[in-house]
């Protein structure tokens, strides 16, 4: 799925976590960081724009090295080494981590019929293990957009009812400056309301 897709779920699992807001920011970017396997694509854009060929680095590693068991154990653990609540933090990474998998294995076919992305789950041990679905959605598929969509409405929802939004994740104050922002507006937009009395 698209990274940003994948941003809000990690965020609206780790919404439902009991901790704080520390604790619940490993949590989150736990759940998109089996995509750092993908950085792959980074050093075959560079070559190929300085003329050496391919590498093929992103095809080798993506969805081969944090996307199963391993990486999910991995990346809990090293994200469970800077929480307060340890085991809390990894057993919630965890969960992320495998809505990220799931939501892989539902959404996020390339662009040909026969292109899907299995979720290796032994890997990068063995290739046992492996699921694939062949109904797996486009990237771009109505399926995908409609559920960012909903992502989205529950991000609006959650900063005007708790004051929290994924944009904390990229810094408290910024996070801060959203919520405000939202809640004012929906403020507004009350008062605005026909059959609101203020």
């Amino acid at each position: 799925m698209n990274p940003i897709t994948h941003l809000l779920v990690s965020w609206t699992v780790a919404e439902a976590a009991p901790l704080d807001d520390r604790d619940r920011a490993i949590a989150a970017w736990a759940g998109i960081a089996p995509d750092l396997d993908g950085l792959g694509a980074l050093p075959d854009l560079i070559a190929r724009a300085l003329g050496y060929g391919d590498p093929a680095y992103y095809g080798r590693f993506h969805h081969a090295l944090l996307h199963g068991a391993f990486g999910a154990v991995l990346i809990s653990a090293a994200g469970a080494l800077c929480a307060r609540r340890r085991w809390s933090a990894f057993g919630w990474s965890l969960l992320a981590i495998h809505a990220h998998f799931l939501c892989d294995l539902v959404g996020s076919r390339g662009p040909a019929l026969d292109d899907i992305w299995p979720v290796p789950y032994l890997a990068p041990f063995s290739e046992r293990l492996t699921f694939a679905w062949s109904g797996q959605w486009a990237l771009n598929a109505w399926q995908n957009i409609l559920l960012t969509l909903l992502l989205i409405c529950f991000v609006f929802f959650r900063a005007v009812t708790a004051g929290r939004s994924p944009v904390t994740l990229f810094g408290k104050a910024a996070g801060e400056v959203f919520v405000e922002t939202v809640r004012a507006r929906w403020r507004r937009l009350r008062r605005s309301s026909p059959g609101t009395d203020g």
